[in-house]
């Protein structure tokens, strides 16, 4: 008999609701579109808070629609129940045991960092598992298992699993089909020896910062401003009236030399397909983010620390700054060359990632026996 699997989202009544705000909601329906392929499972559902009469177009829910529903309708057939994007209630936890299912909250974010920064600055309105719900077990990500594994299992009382990144092109091939002159721009072109820089971390906590990638642009100036035409900035618009950020803005020869702006937020898509022929990313413990795929799914030259993607872009160590310039250089010097080799060596790892993937079915699969069977 298979097992019906109900998988939370934050979708609210807000029509300005949109699927780039971050990427919880596209793991939400990554995880979907993998369940849907598993052996062990009937229905799968997108389940979302009660008084959502309608979805925001920018969620870019259209093709799901079949599979969204209100919590409350369906728990009372859930087996599975899937805390990911929003909290449930023990009251639904009950209802799930009732029929003898299992709850999972899947723990998709850098929680240990969000939690001191929380006590320390009172940085976000966040408590951790704030209605005390006992879980079955919780799921994480591989790029989490180091920082926040042991805290889930101290906080929640539960035990811990890792499971596969899973990412597809879903929404941004829906928003290339929506816009012609978007897709027709989009993906890495060569554009003379000077190449537009672009970094996107969203400067939101220390795990995703601009800091590093604003030294190295910098520095990569210093050393060969022929190789720099632009360094596009974004998510730091807010930033600049902030003093340490424009005390140290201020002070780069490429925010001197007028080749620097500190720009807005926007999706990824539209940005790279104006502004951008080499991203540069830093992150800390989050070495799998939706922003290295999209990029590697459009050849830019990904300049990046995350030691999951060694074999593909222009990786540097940590937070070695001089490294990450002179990973700039040589994506600079040297993507032009070998794009085709590369774009071969991102598709090939994309394809790793994607919910259809045999080994990532498998690895769902074997969790969801092994809970089951206890």
């Amino acid at each position: 008999m298979k097992i019906n699997v109900a998988i939370t989202m934050e979708i609210r009544a807000d029509a300005r609701q949109s699927i780039w705000f971050n990427g919880a909601n596209q793991h939400c329906v990554y995880l979907y579109m993998l369940l849907k392929r598993s052996p062990l499972v009937g229905e799968v559902w997108l389940v979302h808070g009660d008084g959502v009469a309608a979805y925001a177009e920018g969620m870019m829910l259209g093709e799901l629609a079949g599979a969204l529903r209100p919590l409350s309708a369906v728990v009372h057939q859930t087996d599975l129940l899937i805390e990911m994007n929003a909290l449930v209630h023990p009251t639904h936890v009950e209802a799930v045991r009732r029929r003898g299912g299992h709850c999972v909250s899947y723990r998709f974010g850098n929680d240990y960092v969000v939690a001191v920064e929380t006590i320390n600055f009172q940085a976000n309105p966040w408590l951790p598992n704030p209605h005390r719900v006992q879980f079955d077990e919780l799921w994480t990500n591989p790029q989490h298992a180091h920082t926040c594994k042991s805290y889930f299992e101290a906080v929640y009382r539960a035990p811990v699993h890792v499971l596969p990144h899973v990412w597809s092109p879903y929404f941004l091939e829906q928003s290339l089909a929506a816009n012609a002159e978007l897709k027709a721009r989009f993906g890495y072109r060569n554009q003379g020896r000077a190449k537009r820089i672009a970094f996107f971390e969203p400067n939101l906590n220390v795990v995703k910062s601009s800091l590093i990638p604003m030294l190295a642009a910098n520095e990569c100036h210093v050393r060969r401003p022929e190789l720099v035409q632009h360094v596009y900035m974004t998510n730091t618009f807010d930033k600049k009236e902030n003093t340490a950020f424009k005390h140290i803005a201020l002070g780069l020869r490429m925010v001197q030399d007028g080749k620097a702006t500190a720009d807005p937020r926007g999706p990824f898509v539209e940005w790279a397909a104006h502004h951008t022929d080499i991203v540069v990313s830093h992150q800390w413990e989050n070495g799998l983010n939706y922003l290295l795929y999209e990029a590697l799914y459009g050849n830019y030259a990904l300049v990046h620390n995350s030691p999951f993607l060694r074999e593909v872009g222009y990786y540097y160590p940590e937070f070695e700054v001089f490294e990450a310039a002179a990973a700039i250089e040589r994506a600079a010097e040297t993507h032009d060359a070998q794009l085709a080799a590369q774009a071969q060596a991102n598709a090939a790892f994309l394809r790793t990632l994607a919910p259809a993937h045999a080994p990532n079915i498998e690895a769902h699969d074997a969790r969801i026996r092994a809970l089951f069977s206890n």
